[in-house]
């Protein structure tokens, strides 16, 4: 059955006043929506995720750039953009500036065409008949939600039709091996209108659990000084959980699944919710409801505890569907973490697990002006094929632009600067061994986060690949064709780097620890520039020298997997081990180290350029597991 949610549906949930209720045909639409989003979250999915991010300056008119080149199956599915061009103050950005052309499965003429602005409006345009949301347009950002299909490859360009002082774009897309779909999306002129159609069927349903045997629930419990618990037994799925209460600020929840001794859930109700109304969760003063799907095969346990020691009553209500569960279940879980103090040069983590899952998205607070800072998400260094996925400032991640908010969407939101929201329901991030999300802030900053994703309960196999938690001897970046000290010294360097101008730096050797095989030095120079305030823009073209001290116990060539982007250059004690080429995105290089018996010094150069993940610098490291026995790392020896 195809859902056809009425247009102006859009208009009413991006005007949604935080803290007010839902009215009953709205709440009807939202059903609609969820079934689209989130019923197959509990699954495995099996693509791989990516994402291309662009800051270009000085664009001049007729100039082209490819913003995504690929070959292989797969789907566009989020595009996001914004302009500014010379000589206009204004943050609304002057249409008909940027031409797109989308050529699929290696097409000589492109499926669609259109100014950005255009093909977005002409996005909108189209209401809810292919997906419920597709386009989110808003003071200057242009979000594109219409998934763009390709059997054998993509290319999307784009052309300057006027002088542009700055573009940004991010484009997130997957790879499959089977493809979704053989529709494609093409674009026409209808007197003069911008028109955009599918050719082949899509409609705005997906398959997922569809069940009219819920049961729905009421318990009245009682909290103080000791928490209040619920236990559900059996088998299901939590399709609705509704706490009511005349103080839910004050309450910290924690769940745990099946046999799990370690909540799967840990977060105060203040952070779970705030006052968001989106695909996932519903918010007012006095009740709070979440719809995400949370699957059990025993029992459910909810633990609800007073933050503060008061005492006092909340209702919860549940709906439970009697399922029979898939055989390889993933589990919800959400995680809360605050950094008691930014230091600039180090982001927040807003997530950091082993395991194998799909990432979903996260609630963001208190975390300042972040232009220069926004997302990273680091998956799976302890493999074969680690990713980055890698945004540019901090409101762009929640699909605003110029610091504009004020709204709230099914998926992107940010009702204030200090309360923001981004599910990645269109696009999760399937993760096979680690997942971490971490998110650049300035100095200063007490940045809360919750993160949702769900998880998949048994323990992982052994793996060929290890990761280790590393410190890390750092200096730079520095520019490019800088002679870097031969030794680890209080020396000072003088060096100029392009930043947002050229900007002489003074810079020492500091500290920095690699976790869980990855290591993001995207923020470094932040030590040495604007370290308390912060600035606008990161490094640009530079390198970076990093060392470390490795010790085995006996000689050893230890095989490793490097992940990068940029060029690297390698060396163990004195002898030179690979100088490995930069790639488009990041991906993967297998190499040997040559380890002799006791301490071995490892010397990396990682260069910076821009690329298709923007200004980002950073790389991954894995060694093999079984010759990696008796192997620690330290910042220098004993």
């Amino acid at each position: 059955m195809i859902l056809r949610i009425v247009f102006a549906f859009m208009v009413v949930v991006w005007g949604l006043v935080p803290g007010v209720p839902l009215h009953a045909q709205t709440r009807a639409q939202f059903a609609a929506m969820r079934h689209y989003y989130l019923e197959d979250l509990i699954r495995p999915h099996n693509y791989v995720p990516g994402k291309n991010s662009f800051l270009l300056q000085n664009v001049h008119r007729g100039e082209k750039k490819n913003l995504l080149e690929l070959t292989g199956h797969g789907w566009a599915r989020h595009i996001w953009s914004t302009w500014s061009i010379p000589g206009d103050d204004s943050d609304i950005p002057a249409p008909h500036r940027v031409l797109m052309r989308i050529f699929v499965d290696g097409d000589a003429r492109p499926s669609i065409t259109g100014f950005l602005d255009e093909l977005c409006r002409a996005a909108e345009a189209t209401g809810s008949r292919f997906v419920p949301l597709p386009a989110f347009n808003y003071k200057g950002a242009f979000n594109f939600y219409l998934p763009i299909y390709f059997d054998r490859g993509i290319r999307v360009e784009i052309e300057a039709a006027d002088e542009i002082n700055e573009f940004y774009a991010q484009i997130a897309y997957r790879t499959e091996k089977v493809p979704e779909s053989a529709s494609r999306l093409v674009s026409e002129d209808n007197n003069g209108t911008l028109k955009l159609r599918y050719d082949g069927d899509v409609s705005a349903t997906r398959p997922g659990f569809e069940s009219n045997r819920s049961v729905p629930r009421t318990q009245l419990l009682e909290y103080g000084e000791r928490p209040a618990e619920l236990r559900i037994s059996g088998l299901g799925i939590l399709r609705q959980l509704v706490f009511r209460g005349n103080d839910l600020d004050d309450l910290g929840v924690q769940v745990d699944w099946d046999d799990g001794q370690i909540p799967d859930v840990d977060a105060p109700l203040k952070y779970f919710f705030a006052d968001f109304s989106n695909a996932a969760m519903e918010s007012s003063s006095e009740q709070r409801t979440c719809y995400f799907p949370m699957p059990f095969e025993k029992r459910a346990r909810i633990v609800l505890r007073s933050l503060s020691h008061r005492p006092g009553r909340v209702e919860i209500d549940y709906s439970i569907d009697p399922e029979r569960l898939p055989a390889d279940i993933f589990y919800f879980h959400a995680q809360y973490h605050e950094t008691d103090r930014t230091l600039g040069y180090q982001q927040h983590s807003a997530l950091r697990i082993r395991g194998r899952g799909l990432f979903v998205g996260l609630n963001l607070f208190d975390s300042g002006h972040n232009h220069g800072g926004g997302d990273a998400a680091l998956i799976d260094a302890g493999t074969a094929s680690p990713l980055v996925l890698h945004g540019i400032c901090g409101e762009d991640y929640f699909g605003f632009a110029w610091h504009h908010f004020g709204t709230m969407t099914p998926l992107t939101g940010a009702p204030a600067h200090e309360r923001r929201y981004r599910l990645h329901l269109e696009n999760p991030y399937p993760f096979h061994e680690s997942m971490q999300f971490l998110f650049g802030v300035f100095a200063g900053q007490h940045p809360k986060s919750v993160a949702f994703w769900y998880q998949a309960p048994d323990n992982m196999k052994e793996n060929r690949w290890r990761t280790f938690d590393i410190s890390w001897k750092i200096l730079g970046p520095a520019d490019v064709n800088a002679a870097l000290p031969a030794a680890i010294s209080d020396a000072t360097l003088i060096t100029t780097l392009p930043i947002n101008v050229p900007t002489e730096l003074h810079e020492q050797w500091q500290d920095t620890t690699m976790y869980a095989g990855f290591l993001d030095t995207t923020y470094q120079f932040r030590h040495y520039a604007m370290t308390e305030r912060g600035t606008g823009f990161v490094a640009g073209l530079g390198k970076t020298e990093l060392v470390t001290w490795v010790h085995v116990t006996s000689a050893r060539n230890l095989s490793a997997i490097l992940g990068h982007d940029d060029r690297v250059g390698l060396r163990v004690n004195t002898r030179e081990v690979a100088d490995i080429p930069a790639r488009t995105g990041f991906g993967s290089h297998a190499l040997t180290l040559p380890l002799q018996n006791g301490w071995n010094k490892l010397i990396l150069t990682l260069y910076n350029d821009e690329n298709v993940n923007w200004r980002w610098s950073g790389f991954s490291l894995a060694v093999d597991r079984k010759s990696s026995r008796n192997l620690r790392f330290q910042p220098q020896p004993d």
